[in-house]
């Protein structure tokens, strides 16, 4: 994707951006990228191209089997059921931010959707309250304290008793990109630790394996020298069981309180 996606990504409707980052639509990603793409890595990263110019309406969503066909040189039959996919498994769950897309199912032989609107709608409504609850959890639990507490734990314990800490940024760049996401994501530190294990596996990592995914994966290269710092300390946290400050006065890891030792 070009430099000025991630700003104009941003730019999106927050229901269109919640929608794309659903488990159905990284699941039907995944299956066209098992069933038409042979685990190609080269076509897949083409794919999440084609779903985000569609998503950002640079390509119309009646020319979607003419660039899938091309874009992932696919022929006429296997270009419709991915197109198929794309629209009844990622964009009708938004239908109203795509008109006309009834239509273009029916034309290209598929059926109407029934239950997932409906499901979508109940995991926004769900989300909401939960984040309701959790800022509200947070606003009492401010007013019970009015100087700092310092909790100790290891990153995943943290983010588990506050998923406040999974939305930390770490970095100062706009976006990261991930191989299971079909857009660029924010620097937080849920996709950070994402990344790293799809990247660098799903296993106690050494300190050799773990700078060398700090300093020279495509995603840390503009970071500055605290920025890598931080985000060691977060791998570390994974990698070893290494305590981090979570501050509940700024609600954050507190990385000047962090004892590196």
């Amino acid at each position: 994707m070009d430099n000025q996606k991630p700003n104009r990504f941003q730019s999106l409707p927050s229901f269109v951006l919640d929608s794309i980052y659903e488990d159905y639509s990284l699941d039907a990603i995944t299956r066209i990228r098992k069933e038409y793409l042979e685990n190609d890595l080269d076509r897949n990263e083409i794919l999440k191209g084609i779903i985000g110019y569609a998503i950002l309406k640079d390509i119309k969503i009646e020319k979607l089997v003419e660039a899938i066909k091309e874009g992932l040189k696919l022929n006429d039959n296997k270009s419709i059921e991915v197109v198929l996919i794309i629209l009844t498994e990622i964009f009708y769950p938004i239908k109203d931010y795509f008109p006309g897309i009834e239509d273009e199912i029916l034309k290209l032989g598929g059926e109407i959707p029934k239950e997932k609107p409906k499901q979508f709608q109940e995991q926004l409504l769900k989300r909401e309250e939960e984040m309701e609850t959790m800022q509200k959890q947070e606003e009492d639990e401010e007013k019970e304290r009015m100087a700092d507490t310092i909790i100790s734990g290891k990153i995943e314990d943290l983010i588990k008793k506050y998923p406040i800490v999974g939305e930390q940024i770490i970095g100062s760049q706009d976006s990261i990109e991930l191989k299971s996401k079909p857009v660029s994501m924010k620097p937080i530190i849920k996709f950070w630790l994402e990344d790293y294990r799809e990247k660098m596996g799903y296993y106690q990592h050494s300190n050799i394996e773990r700078a060398q995914y700090v300093y020279h994966d495509k995603n840390t290269k503009n970071m500055n020298e605290e920025e890598r710092r931080q985000l060691n300390l977060i791998l570390k946290s994974v990698d070893e069981g290494m305590l981090l400050p979570y501050s509940t006065r700024i609600k954050k890891i507190d990385f000047s309180k962090t004892n590196e030792e």
